[in-house]
Order: structure tokens, then sequence, then C-alpha cells
């Protein structure tokens, strides 16, 4: 009747999708981290931006140069443009890595510009920053290594 090979066989045919296993980006956890972290570093970098609009009081000291009102400018900027390549990212696109290198440099740079205004936190992103710069430069090779 039933065959115990044939009820523990995987199912075949064209309608059949495998997802047994880690697939593509997953496989990594450099990458899922790089891509996360991008993602909440830049929620937070526009969320400190908006806050630097409406509640001045909460930062420590005055700018580098500039207004406040220009660095939130700049803060709600990056976090965008990371929020948004977090996603392409995330979804394996070789040009959004790229380009989220150059994004996370600008961050960091930033924030080491701003460092005066919001010490403890800046350090932190910049912390973070590092740690997404060597998932997205160093551990990308390995994904297209083994796609090859």
């Amino acid at each position: 009747m039933y065959d115990y090979q044939q009820r523990m066989s995987r199912p075949t045919g064209p309608d059949y999708v495998d997802t047994s296993g880690a697939q593509g980006f997953f496989e990594d956890g450099w990458l899922m981290f790089s891509g996360l972290m991008i993602f909440f570093v830049g929620f937070w970098n526009a969320f400190e931006g908006g806050l630097a609009f409406l509640r001045s009081a909460y930062f420590a000291g005055t700018p580098v140069f500039g207004s406040l009102a220009f660095w939130a400018v700049v803060w709600i900027a990056i976090g965008v443009l990371e929020i948004g390549l977090a996603m392409l990212i995330m979804r394996g696109n070789n040009l959004a890595r790229w380009a989220g290198v150059a994004v996370v440099a600008a961050s960091t740079t930033i924030h080491m510009l701003g460092i005066v205004v919001y010490p403890w936190w800046s350090l932190f992103v910049m912390a973070l920053d590092l740690l997404i710069l060597y998932g997205l430069i160093v551990h990308w090779g390995e994904r297209e290594a083994a796609a090859c």
C-alpha cells in the first residue's frame, strides 16, 4: 500500500518550490545583520532629525557648524536613504550595496561632526556603522562565490 520511501520523498514538478533550507541572502548572517542595522540606524537617524526640529532642548550642545535645523535636515535625508537602501540590500542588489557603503560612510562622518550635539548616541551609531561597513564590504564576496 504505502511505501515509506514514497511517503517521505520530496514532491517534484513545475509547481513545487523547495523552501526547506536557507536561501540566498539569509545564508550569510553578516549580510542579514548589515541590512537590518542599516534599516534601524536609518530609522533612528530620521527620528533624530525630526526630534531636532521639534525639541532642540533634547540635544546637549551646539553643532560644529550650521544650525540644528540644518543638521535635522541632514539626519532625515541620511535616514531616509538608509531605509531605502536597506530594503534593496536585503533583496541582494549589488548596486545598493555600494550605495549603502557610501551612505553608511556619510552617516559615520555626520555623526563624527555631530558628536558635540549628541555624544553617546553618536558614538554608538558610529560603532554600528563600522560593523555595517564590515558586513557589506568583507562578506559580500562570500554570497557571490556561493552563487557560482
